[in-house]
């Protein structure tokens, strides 16, 4: 995608927000701080998705790591697009650290991470167009043990991502990016993205959902070589893993590393972690206690 066709997919983008009518969809309505995970799932195995959560990892060869991940979505206004979907504009954020595991503890990097995405969700279907920044830095004790001196590292990009729910089992999704701005600058900037989830545990009545989730990545800027992660879990929450809850996990991930300042190293690992799901809806107001009153026959001896 060039900055010509960037232009106009952002104009027709603006276009239909500005004009869509306020009409009550199916299942949804037009409102403001609607709930941000809704219409487009966070992709659970995507290591940028912005998440809490806390992970060890022990690299083939290497010493041990630890992540620390905090990050998270805000929806921002929903239009309802009478009875064929629904369109959504929420902000998100991230920071997301490496650590080396052994008695040092020293912070390794750090990446800074915004995006605004853009979600619409027809039926099945769900596409997130968004545009995001990047900021990656290296950690001061990382420089002092290498003496090495800091240099920026920042890109941001836009990027398409599709995703189709076959029932609640299964889904499979797949994606594009094009970096717009990088520093330094990178000689390649495009990216692709597919991946799939699948779920073995689908009640609503169940606390607990089991899940495997695969995601892969490559960029061509490290010669189109392959980022693979699976990750394999369970989360304990109410309504089908969408709410509140705390996921369990282990994974193998091999391939290219996704933080800026590394992205020309390799790297086999294997890890395993928490991820927790503080708020589904942020700015709404706790549920009212149900009161049960007494009927007159109740109190009579």
């Amino acid at each position: 995608m060039n900055r010509s066709s960037l232009r106009n997919f952002r104009f027709v983008l603006l276009a239909l927000v500005l004009t869509i009518p306020c009409f009550s969809a199916a299942g949804y309505e037009t409102q403001s701080f609607p709930t941000a995970h809704e219409l487009f799932s966070p992709l659970q195995a995507d290591p940028a998705e912005p998440h809490f959560g806390f992970q060890l990892g022990f690299p083939v060869s290497h010493t041990a790591i630890a992540r620390i991940d905090i990050g998270d979505y805000l929806g921002l206004y929903r239009w309802a697009l009478d009875d064929v979907g629904v369109l959504q504009l929420n902000v998100g954020g991230a920071i997301n650290t490496r650590f080396d595991a052994t008695s040092s503890h020293n912070l390794q990097v750090v990446d800074f991470y915004g995006n605004v995405p853009l979600d619409l969700r027809i039926k099945w279907f769900s596409l997130r167009s968004m545009f995001y920044h990047d900021s990656s830095h290296l950690g001061d004790d990382y420089l002092r043990e290498n003496n090495l001196v800091g240099q920026s590292n920042s890109w941001e990009a836009w990027r398409e991502t599709l995703s189709v729910q076959v029932y609640k089992a299964l889904r499979f999704y797949g994606g594009y990016q094009q970096a717009i701005h990088t520093k330094p600058n990178w000689s390649g900037r495009k990216a692709i993205q597919g991946g799939s989830e699948l779920y073995f545990n689908t009640s609503e009545k169940s606390f607990w959902h089991s899940y495997w989730a695969n995601d892969v990545q490559a960029w061509e800027r490290s010669n189109w070589d392959v980022t693979w992660i699976s990750q394999i879990g369970f989360k304990t929450g109410d309504a089908f893993s969408k709410g509140r809850g705390i996921s369990y996990f282990v994974q193998f991930k091999m391939g290219p590393r996704y933080e800026g300042q590394f992205y020309q190293n390799k790297e086999t690992i294997w890890g395993a972690g928490l991820k927790f799901v503080l708020s589904d809806h942020l700015f709404q107001a706790s549920p009212t206690p149900e009161i049960r009153m007494a009927s007159p026959s109740e109190d009579t001896p």
